[in-house]
Formats: C-alpha cells, sequence, structure tokens
C-alpha cells in the first residue's frame, strides 16, 4: 500500500463527539467511514468519513438523490445538517452547498475528514414522502441503517472500496448480509464499492433472529417487534417453504452466500396506510404494522417471495443502467416489468407449484391483477412507461406489480405455447443468468433481440405489439393453453354489502366507509353513512386480521334472506365515534364483473399436461 503522507495523525474537531475516536490514517486505497449509534442527539446520528487521497483541487460530494427499486426521488441529502469539511489540523475547508445533495468543497488536495449529522426519515418534522422500506430510523431500541440514507461519495469516486466501523449500543446485534468483524462494542465491514454499501441495509437491536439454509444460502430472519407480538421463528416458518419453493424452482441452488430478512414492525396505530417492502441484491427490508395472527405471516410469506427473487433480476439480469447506477441522475431502464413484473409473477407461481396456494387462490391472485391493471392507462406501452417512470409516468410505476407480472406470465405462456411445453420463463432466466450474470449487464435496447436470439423468432413479433406497443397482452387466447377461460367481462349475480367504497383507517384498525354515491337498495336498507367504521359483522370483530375470514364466511354461508347486523363506528362532529347497529335482509347484487376467469371443468389432455407443467396443478 502507498501512501502520500507518513505521519500519523491526532486530530481534535471542535465541536465533533466523535473526533478523538475515529482518527484514521487517510490512505489512498479507500473510504473510511464511522457511524455511533451510541452518539445520537435528538435523532441525529453523527457520520465521519475520511475519504482516500486526493490530488484535485474541488470535488464534490454527494448524498444518494434517487436509489435503486424505488424508481422515485428522494434526496437523502436534505436530511443532512452541520456538514463540515476538514483538513489533517481539524481546520475547516470552504465547502458550498449545491442543492439537496451536492457539496462542492474546495482545496481538496487537503481534505481529510467530512462530518456531518443526518437527521432519521422516519421521525422527520415534514412529510418526507419516502417510501418507508426505503427510510432511516434512528431510536433507541433500534436502528434501521439503510446506508444510502446515511453515507454518501465523492463524485466519480464511488468504485472505490468502503470501510464502515458502526460504534453499536451494549446488547444490540447488526443483522445484515454484508460479512464483517463483528465485535461486542465495534462493526466492521470491508465493503467493495458504494453501490455495494447502499445496497447492504443493516438493523441494530437486541436480536430476535432465526437462520437456515436454503438452496446453498444462508437465510437469516431478523425482527424487530416493539411489543413483542410476532416473532422471527413464527415468520421462517412461514417463509421457509416458499424459499424452499423458490430454490426448487430455480434447479435447488441459489446464486448468492447469504440472504437476510430485515423485519422492521411498527404499532398497528402508527403504521399509516403505507408498508411494503424494498428490495435489495441479497436482503429485502420489510415495513410491517405490527399485529399476531395469520394475516400478518403470509404477508411477510407473500412480500418475502418477491423480494427473495429479486436474486434472479437484477442481480443476476441487468443492463446498463442497474450495473452503473447514477444516484444522482440514472437513466431508467425500459425493462421494468422484467426486474418488477417478472419478479412478482414468479413469487406467486412458485406458491401454486409447491402447493402454498390452490388452484382457486393462484385463480384469485391473478384475478385480483388483471383487475388492479384495468386502474392504469392502458394505452401507455410497458417500455415507454419504464424509461420516462420518473417524470412522465410516475403514477404508473405500481402498475408493473400487475400489468408487468401479467406480462411476465404472458412470456411465460407464449414460450411453453411455441416450445409444445418444452421451454419455460424459468430455462430463459437460467440461460440469460449463465450469460450475463452479477458482474456483467446486457444493453437496454437490445433486451427483445437477446430473448429472441435465445427462444424463438415469433417472440420479437409478440414484444413489438405488447411491449413496444400497446396491444392489449392475449390473455384469453393464451390462459386457454392451460385450460383456463377468461372473459374481459359478464353479467353477474351475487351478495350484497350495499355497493359502497371501502377502505382502512390504519389509526382505528378498523375497516371504513370511504363513499356511498352509487349505493344500492341494501346498503340504503342497512343505512351505511360515509366514514362509518366497521367494529363487527354478525358478531365477528372486524380488523386487519380478521377481515378476510369475516368476509369469506359472509359469501360463503349467508343466503338471500337472513339478517344481517353490522355494529359500526359513526363519527360526530365533535371527532368522537358513536356506536349504531345497521340491519338488513341480505340481497343479492347484479354488477358487470370484469375478468373472470376460471378453470375449465373440462380440460383436453393437452390443456392438463400443460396446466399441470405450468403450475404443477
Amino acid at each position: 500500500m502507498k501512501f502520500f503522507q507518513t505521519v500519523l495523525f491526532t486530530v481534535f474537531v471542535a465541536g465533533s463527539a466523535l473526533a478523538q475516536d475515529f482518527a484514521p490514517f487517510q490512505n489512498e486505497e479507500n473510504y473510511q467511514v464511522y457511524m455511533d449509534l451510541k452518539a445520537v442527539t435528538n435523532d441525529e446520528m453523527p457520520v465521519e468519513i475520511v475519504p482516500p487521497l486526493l490530488s484535485a483541487d474541488s470535488i464534490e460530494f454527494q448524498m444518494p438523490r434517487i436509489v435503486p427499486g424505488t424508481y422515485d426521488v428522494h434526496n437523502y441529502g436534505r436530511f443532512v445538517q452541520n456538514f463540515k469539511a476538514l483538513n489533517s489540523k481539524g481546520e475547516e475547508l470552504k465547502a458550498r452547498r449545491l442543492d439537496d445533495n451536492r457539496w462542492m468543497i474546495s482545496n481538496a488536495s487537503k481534505l481529510y475528514k467530512i462530518t456531518y449529522t443526518i437527521e432519521d426519515t422516519y421521525d422527520y418534522e415534514e412529510s418526507t414522502g419516502i417510501f418507508e422500506p426505503a427510510g432511516t430510523s434512528v431510536e433507541d431500541s433500534v436502528f434501521l441503517l439503510n446506508n444510502f440514507g446515511f453515507v454518501g461519495y465523492l463524485k466519480g469516486m464511488d468504485d472505490m472500496p468502503f470501510e464502515l466501523t458502526v460504534n453499536k449500543i451494549e446488547g444490540f446485534y447488526g443483522s445484515t448480509s454484508l460479512v464483517g468483524d463483528l465485535g461486542e462494542s465495534q462493526d466492521v465491514f470491508e465493503i467493495e464499492n458504494y453501490f455495494t454499501l447502499h445496497d447492504n441495509p443493516i438493523m441494530y437491536c437486541v436480536p430476535d433472529t432465526a437462520t437456515r439454509m436454503v438452496g446453498g444460502a444462508e437465510v437469516l430472519v431478523s425482527l424487530y417487534s416493539p411489543n413483542n407480538v410476532v416473532s422471527a421463528d413464527e415468520c421462517m416458518k412461514h417463509i421457509s417453504e416458499v424459499l424452499d419453493a423458490t430454490a426448487d424452482y430455480l434447479g435447488g441452488t441459489l446464486p448468492v452466500e447469504k440472504y437476510a430478512v430485515l423485519i422492521y414492525c411498527v404499532p398497528l396505530e402508527n403504521a399509516g396506510s403505507s408498508y411494503g417492502a424494498l428490495e435489495h441484491h441479497t436482503s429485502t427490508v420489510l415495513y410491517m404494522p405490527e399485529f399476531d395472527g395469520e394475516r400478518f405471516y403470509s404477508g411477510v410469506r407473500d412480500i418475502t417471495a418477491h423480494e427473495f427473487f429479486h436474486i434472479i433480476t437484477p442481480l443476476n439480469i441487468h443492463s446498463e443502467m442497474i450495473n452503473d447506477f447514477n444516484f444522482i441522475d440514472p437513466e431508467m431502464s425500459e425493462h421494468i416489468w422484467l426486474y418488477e413484473g417478472v419478479t412478482e409473477y414468479n413469487s406467486h407461481l412458485v406458491q401454486a407449484r409447491s402447493g402454498i396456494y390452490d388452484l382457486t387462490e393462484f385463480t384469485e391472485v391473478l384475478k385480483d391483477k388483471l383487475d388492479q391493471a384495468d386502474g392504469f392507462n392502458t394505452d401507455i406501452p410497458l417500455t415507454i412507461a419504464s424509461k420516462f417512470t420518473l417524470d412522465f409516468f410516475k403514477d404508473e410505476y405500481m402498475n408493473f406489480y400487475q400489468k408487468g407480472a401479467l406480462a411476465g406470465m404472458c412470456v411465460d405462456l407464449k414460450l411453453m405455447e411455441l416450445s409444445n411445453g418444452e421451454y419455460r420463463l424459468v430455462d430463459l432466466l437460467k440461460e440469460l443468468g449463465d450469460t450475463y450474470g452479477r458482474d456483467t449487464f446486457f444493453v437496454d435496447e437490445n433486451l427483445f433481440e437477446i430473448i429472441t436470439e435465445h427462444t424463438y423468432p415469433e417472440m420479437r413479433e409478440f414484444f413489438a405489439r405488447h411491449f413496444e406497443g400497446a396491444e392489449p397482452l392475449p390473455y384469453a387466447e393464451l390462459f386457454e393453453t392451460v385450460g383456463f377461460s377468461y372473459w374481459e367481462e359478464l353479467e353477474i349475480e351475487q351478495l350484497t354489502l350495499g355497493n359502497v367504497e371501502l377502505g382502512f383507517n390504519f389509526e382505528s384498525g378498523r375497516l371504513k366507509i370511504e363513499g356511498t354515491e352509487e349505493m344500492d337498495d341494501f346498503g340504503q336498507e342497512l343505512g351505511w353513512m360515509a366514514g362509518d367504521e366497521v367494529m363487527e359483522f354478525n358478531g365477528q370483530p372486524v380488523d386487519l386480521a380478521t377481515i378476510s375470514d369475516v368476509m369469506g364466511d359472509f359469501y360463503e354461508n349467508t343466503q338471500v334472506g337472513d339478517k344481517v347486523e353490522i355494529l359500526v363506528a359513526r363519527p360526530q362532529e365533535d371527532g368522537e365515534y358513536k356506536e349504531k347497529k345497521l340491519k338488513a335482509k341480505a340481497q343479492l347484487g347484479t354488477y358487470i364483473e370484469q375478468n373472470i376467469l376460471q378453470a375449465n371443468p373440462n380440460p383436453t389432455p393437452e390443456q392438463i399436461e400443460r396446466r399441470k407443467l405450468w403450475i404443477n396443478q
């Protein structure tokens, strides 16, 4: 190792609580970063960075404006306070803030250390607009270190290694997919570059963890439950079968050595309306409302099933946009349908193939996606919505989990049709993974030609019509090949709840009537009012954990004319709620049902064989 300086610096920086503890020898090989969990004050954590030796007159320091997986502008630099650039004597260098995320540092050849404090996003005084799994938490009992929310880098030098030292609280454990030197008071991680640093979150708390081996990879589940309502062991029990099914679907082995599932729970009354997960290459962060029961654990299972599949896309299969991600001004890929849609599709497919879903449950998943996709603009091609998702088509992003998943399904069924069942989507993914892998990439605009070369000439027209163009996906035609019947719409009769608009109040934990503009005769007889919150339905308590079972019981076991009693909390002018019991006799309603999908009760032998190959049912 070559050094430009041969004296050991003893640095004292006024106003820094860390300076006496963190005075490393600066070198030209790596960044050295220090985060002290014990030094947090008013939800602000001090961060110190000793960058590599520089020869430039000036240098730009950057915090991420955007990170992969969010497809949204978050401006993490806005949480930085007290930014200072210091020389080896602790003297301040001139540092001019250019915008939320960038600082220009003068006399950069003398730069020894960058210091600042940074606020966490969960307790920020204003609404941040940041999806919680992509946020940061600094609390007495838990630290969620999405590292991109704490650590920045010098422009043009994000490919250099980082040494991250975390001074931790006694009894805390840092759960992560990173491999490090873990001590009683400090953990040290050697990290190859900024992308890897940003891509590996760490959650520090009193540990509740579970581990097991899946497909040759160590899978860690780490849970923070503030009221100890749910457990890591129970989470692992629920996700184990889907992890095993995923490994089996991918050929028995996984392209990672360790995978971490970090689950950050908040009390139900504080959860708000946003929960879910942010994927990383070898880990995922789940932000979940804290409540016990099957609904919680099955939710963790379904979310983890999706996130886990990101070890294929984009870990092993990605274009240059992800391989060389620009955290300030990224160019968006045309293929979010591949990264999110195919991942979402596969996460449900493996649950059908392994028997976690029965045929009815899998059909309901597909119907839900068909229904959800109808709520987006059907005239926007998938590739265009993807490429311009940061600006023109920001509101279309969630459709990649709906239409994007259905597009992945259609690719699967089309490949099976063209190959007479000999070749599936999973075979294509394996070939692309072998061709490219973690350290290589395909050229974004060439993906459809690449897939066509690996498969069949007919696929190029298929992509041109349905991905690059806005022609509707051929659902009926492709579903028929596996013994399903599909109708875009049908008139049906079923029990009615009043044809009211339903929502959920996460603060009270209750089902809520959002609107009554199209209320039918049953709803009028009951006397629904906008704002009503359901407490009991036919004597059964209704909350987030029980709502599915209660509604399922109603539709399965109620006959026309049966008495229906619903206890609601009705809001009053003074802001309080008054309990009121609503009564009516069950009635049928006539609806135009969209996206009817049914398994054909009399499939042909060929359809039976093809369906078995598809979903193993």
